[in-house]
């Protein structure tokens, strides 16, 4: 028997890394084999060389036998992950989707209005497995283990010197527009558009604003024109995205998981969807108390009242297992592997 993963994204990949880890540490003797089709832009180069094979799933099957376990994340548009659902079944195989998302989205599992499922998909929190629930898939598919991103990066999280008020804006860029389109939905807003709406913002405000582009902008000189004393442009590689928001006293952005990040580190949070009617996450930000703002008047003025915003609910209300994720997904992938 052996376990494959396959990893590939940003946030799902550094899950995916966590649970095999976590799998390896309370089963030494297991075959645990690492395939990854080489887009992964948040994770070291040493670390992708030294522990994963490369493996092209257009081209190749993963060989899976009788009684394997292959555990992937889900990803846009799908392909790679239907290739690997079929393959599991047609070989007596199981297959297991990580979803890292908090609030994922479940239509993921569409392709052409039909569900593509593997047999199991472990989720972090409540509103995730709503909506899988609502799209019809069986309860019996849905694990609920928790977040091991989350889980993972509060653990040994120590406040730095930063850890306190500054007078700075932190931007959280996502490459908005072509994700929704992808998926079906074109919901009018940029990335672009929504920094030079705070590049306007902190120049009225008197605050310096930081971007951190999205993993998947790394190359990208799409902000540079915005760069001067006021306004500073940086990446994934500058640092820890707990350090980033720790430099914040206000963090912005659309439907990124670190606004949950920069809520639960004290900071306030606010997630920006102009002319939007249907904010993308807005359920789990209206229980989470983070304000949506959908028009640049509403937004600035939710950042010059920002030192008096209140905190909204606690993560940990909706998080399965908080702190306890590790364990559970340990636990399910030995009570259906043996």
């Amino acid at each position: 028997m052996k376990v494959y993963f396959y990893i590939t994204g940003n946030l799902a990949a550094e899950t995916l890394i966590l649970a095999s880890d976590a799998l390896k540490r309370a089963n030494p003797e297991l075959n645990i084999q690492l395939l990854t089709d080489g887009a992964l832009p948040t994770l070291p180069e040493q670390l992708v060389t030294s522990t994963m094979v490369m493996h092209d799933l257009d081209n190749q099957d993963i060989g899976l036998s009788p009684g394997d376990v292959v555990i992937t994340g889900m990803m846009w548009p799908g392909n790679d992950e239907r290739k690997i659902f079929r393959e599991a079944k047609e070989n007596g195989a199981l297959s297991v989707v990580l979803l890292p998302d908090i609030s994922g989205d479940a239509n993921k599992f569409c392709y052409r209005g039909e569900l593509y499922l593997p047999d199991f998909i472990c989720v972090s929190d409540k509103i995730t497995y709503d909506n899988l629930v609502q799209l019809n898939i069986p309860k019996k598919k849905i694990v609920t283990v928790g977040s091991l991103y989350l889980d993972s990066l509060f653990k040994n999280y120590i406040p730095g010197e930063e850890n306190k008020p500054q007078q700075n804006i932190g931007y959280l860029s996502v490459p908005n527009r072509k994700d929704f389109i992808n998926w079906g939905c074109d919901y009018g807003f940029g990335e672009v558009e929504i920094a030079e709406d705070l590049v306007g913002i902190s120049r009225n405000t008197g605050m310096d604003l930081l971007i951190r582009k999205h993993p998947k902008e790394l190359s990208s000189a799409k902000y540079d024109h915005l760069e001067n004393s006021h306004c500073q442009v940086t990446d994934h590689n500058a640092g820890s995205i707990t350090a980033f928001i720790e430099k914040c006293d206000v963090v912005v952005s659309t439907y990124s998981t670190s606004l949950i990040i920069a809520m639960r580190m004290g900071r306030k949070a606010i997630s920006y969807q102009p002319d939007c009617t249907s904010p993308v996450r807005g359920g789990i930000y209206e229980r989470l108390g983070i304000p949506v703002a959908t028009s640049y008047q509403e937004l600035s003025v939710l950042i010059n009242n920002s030192t008096s915003m209140e905190g909204g609910g606690s993560i940990s209300d909706l998080l399965f297992n908080s702190d306890l994720s590790e364990g559970e997904f340990v636990n399910f992938i030995n009570r259906v592997a043996f």
